[in-house]
C-alpha cells in the first residue's frame, strides 16, 4: 500500500501556487539565485591570483556546486512543494531540525538580501556623489555611522519597494524579468570574452600566470579563492522553494538545472579568462579591484562596452535581489504556517497567491538594514548558509535510508556509494572553509557560530511561547509518495495513507 507524508504535515501548507513556470523562466530564477554574472570575481583574482581563481572556478562546481545541485534535484523531484528544503528537512529529521534550518536560512537570506540594493545605490553614487552614504542629506546618524538615515537610504528604499511589488505579483512576473535581465547581462560579457581571448592569443599572454599572488602561501591562496567562489556557487537549491508554482515540477526543475549549471560555470570562467587576457594588472594580481570588469570592457571595446557592462552590473544586483526575495520568502511563510512565527506572516495574496505576509516582513527588515553598517555580520552569513546546506545533506541521507521506496523521479546515480560521495566532497570543502575562517577571521567565525546557536536556542522558546498547542500546517502531498517508514519499527507513528 502506498503511503504518503506523515500525517502531522499532510496536505496543503504554504499553498501550491498556480503551476505556470516553465524551463526558461526557471533558468532565469536559477541564474539570479546563484550567480547574476561574474561580478565579484575580481576579489578572488586579487586575493588568490589568476591561475588559482581559474582552477577554483572549475573545481568548486565539481566538488561543491554540482553535488549540491544533484541533491536538490532528487529531493525536489520527490517532494515538489512550496517551502522546498524546509519540508525535506522536516520529513527526514523532524520539527526541531526543520525549525533550525528555517531560521538559519531566513536569517542568512535577509542579511544577504540587504546587500544588493545597498551595493546598487553605492554604484549609482559613483555617478551621483550626493547619494553616497553619509553625504548630502543626513536625517539620522547614530552609533558613529553604524545606523544612518540619509539620502543613500532614501534612494535604497525607493529601489526596494518596486522590486518587492514585482515579487508580490508572483513568480511568473519575477521569472519573466529575470530571463530578460539575464540576456542583457550575458550579451556584453560574450563580446568581452571574444575580445579578451583574442587579445591574449595575439599577445602571448598566459592567463594562468602568476598562478598565485607573489609571496603568498598556497593555503592563503586557496582560502582566498574559496571565500569568494563558494559564495558565488551558493543557491542551487534555492528555487526548490517555489516548486509548487512550477509546471510538471520534477521534469521542469531537472531540465532547468541541467541548463543552469553549465551556463553559470561558463558565465564565470570565460569572462575571467578574457579579463586576465586583457593584460590589465599583468604580473600584479593584487591590484585587481571590484569593478575592473568594467575597466577591462573600456580597454578592450571602448566606451560602449564599458557602458553595457556597467548596466549589466546594475541589472545583476536588481536580479539577485528579486530572485532571492522570491525564493527566500517561502521559508518564513512555512515557519509561520507551522505556528512558529506570527500568523499574519502565513497570509497569502488572494489575487496572486504569493506569501504577502512573509514578503512584507522580509522587505521591512531589509529596509531597516539598509540604514545599518553590518558588513562583518554579512560575511558571517556565508558560513550560516553553508551550515544549512550540511543539514540539508543529512536530510538527504536520512530520507534515502528512512524511505527506501519513496518515489524518486530523479536520483543521484550510484546507489548508496553515489549518495555518500555526493555529500562527502562538498562537506569536506565546507569544513575546510570553516576551519580557515576560524583561523584567519576569528570574529567572523564567532559571529556565525553565535547566530547558529541562537537559532537552536530559539526553537524551544518559539515552540512553547509562540506555537503552543497549535498544530502544524498541512502540505499538498498529491505528488509525493514516501512508501513505508523504517522509523515505524522503532515506535514512531506510521505515515498516514
Amino acid at each position: 500500500m502506498t503511503e504518503l507524508i506523515p500525517s502531522e504535515i499532510t496536505r496543503s501548507a504554504p499553498g501550491a501556487g498556480r503551476r505556470t513556470l516553465g524551463v526558461l523562466p526557471l533558468v532565469g530564477i536559477f541564474f539570479f539565485t546563484v550567480s547574476g554574472g561574474p561580478f565579484g570575481l575580481e576579489a578572488s583574482l586579487s586575493s588568490a591570483g589568476p591561475g588559482m581563481t581559474l582552477l577554483m572556478i572549475v573545481l568548486v562546481p565539481v566538488v561543491f556546486g554540482v553535488p549540491n545541485a544533484l541533491v536538490a534535484a532528487e529531493l525536489s523531484a520527490a517532494i515538489p512543494v512550496n517551502g522546498g528544503y524546509y519540508y525535506w528537512t522536516k520529513i527526514a529529521l523532524g520539527r526541531g531540525a526543520a525549525f533550525v534550518f528555517g531560521a538559519w536560512n531566513s536569517i542568512g537570506s535577509v542579511l544577504n538580501l540587504a546587500l544588493y540594493p545597498i551595493l546598487l545605490v553605492d554604484y549609482l553614487a559613483t555617478w551621483v556623489p550626493d547619494i553616497a552614504r553619509g553625504k548630502g542629506l543626513v536625517i539620522v546618524d547614530l552609533f558613529h555611522g553604524g545606523f544612518v538615515v540619509d539620502l543613500h537610504w532614501i534612494v535604497t528604499v525607493a529601489l526596494i519597494l518596486p522590486m518587492a511589488y514585482l515579487n508580490y505579483r508572483g513568480s511568473k512576473a519575477v521569472s519573466e524579468y529575470s530571463v530578460g535581465m539575464m540576456l542583457l547581462i550575458l550579451a556584453p560579457f560574450a563580446v568581452l570574452t571574444v575580445l579578451g581571448i583574442w587579445h591574449a592569443v595575439s599577445n602571448g599572454i598566459n592567463v594562468l600566470s602568476p598562478f598565485t599572488v607573489p609571496g603568498q602561501s598556497v593555503h592563503s591562496s586557496v582560502a582566498g579563492a574559496l571565500s569568494v567562489i563558494v559564495w558565488l556557487y551558493l543557491g542551487f537549491d534555492g528555487p526548490s522553494t517555489v516548486l509548487g508554482e512550477v509546471a510538471d515540477a520534477h521534469r521542469t526543475y531537472t531540465r532547468a538545472l541541467a541548463i543552469s549549471v553549465p551556463l553559470i560555470i561558463t558565465a564565470y570562467l570565460l569572462p575571467t579568462i578574457a579579463a586576465i587576457g586583457s593584460g590589465l594588472h599583468r604580473g600584479s594580481p593584487a591590484d585587481w579591484a571590484q569593478g575592473d570588469f568594467i575597466v577591462v570592457g573600456d580597454a578592450l571595446g571602448g566606451i560602449w562596452l564599458k557602458v553595457l557592462i556597467s548596466l549589466g552590473s546594475a541589472l545583476s544586483l536588481v536580479g539577485l535581489f528579486m530572485a532571492i526575495l522570491l525564493t527566500s520568502t517561502r521559508v518564513p511563510r512555512a515557519l509561520a504556517a507551522d505556528a512558529y512565527l506570527p500568523r499574519w506572516m502565513a497570509r497569502d495574496s488572494k489575487r496572486f497567491n504569493t506569501p504577502v505576509g512573509a514578503l512584507l516582513a522580509s522587505t521591512t527588515v531589509v529596509v531597516v538594514l539598509a540604514a545599518v553598517d553590518f558588513s562583518s555580520i554579512l560575511r558571517a552569513t556565508v558560513l550560516l548558509t553553508l551550515a544549512s546546506i550540511l543539514l540539508e545533506f543529512v536530510a538527504f541521507l536520512v530520507l534515502r535510508w528512512r524511505y527506501p521506496q519513496m518515489l524518486r523521479p530523479v536520483r543521484v546515480p550510484g546507489g548508496w556509494p553515489g549518495a555518500v560521495l555526493v555529500v562527502v566532497l562538498p562537506t569536506a570543502m565546507i569544513v575546510y572553509l570553516a576551519w580557515s575562517t576560524a583561523v584567519d577571521e576569528a570574529a567572523t567565525f564567532g559571529t556565525s557560530l553565535a547566530v547558529a546557536l541562537l537559532a537552536v536556542l530559539l526553537y524551544p522558546l518559539c515552540r512553547r511561547f509562540v506555537k503552543g498547542d497549535r498544530p502544524d500546517a498541512e502540505i499538498d502531498s498529491s505528488q509525493v509518495e514516501l512508501g513505508p517508514d523504517r522509523f515505524a519499527g522503532f515506535g514512531s507513528r506510521k505515515a498516514g495513507v
